[in-house]
């Protein structure tokens, strides 16, 4: 099963019950959710998930690579 969720339709603050934030993204302006990551932090507009037999896979289809400050 694979479901998609598009941030950017919803309005900022928190959203749903995962307890998201809901910001607007620094470099384009469309809301997002803010995660951190290796390269940086990402803003995601857009996620797939993937239900397969051993658990999740989530994957941003949609974002922007905040670097890092400092």
């Amino acid at each position: 099963m694979i479901t998609a969720e598009d941030f950017t339709l919803l309005p900022e603050g928190r959203a749903g019950t995962a307890e998201l934030t809901i910001v607007a993204c620094p470099c384009c302006g469309r809301h997002g959710v803010l995660e951190p990551e290796a390269r940086g932090v990402l803003c995601v507009h857009a996620e797939t998930t993937t239900v397969l037999a051993d658990g999740m896979l989530v994957e941003p289809t949609d974002c922007c690579v905040l670097p890092r400050l400092g």
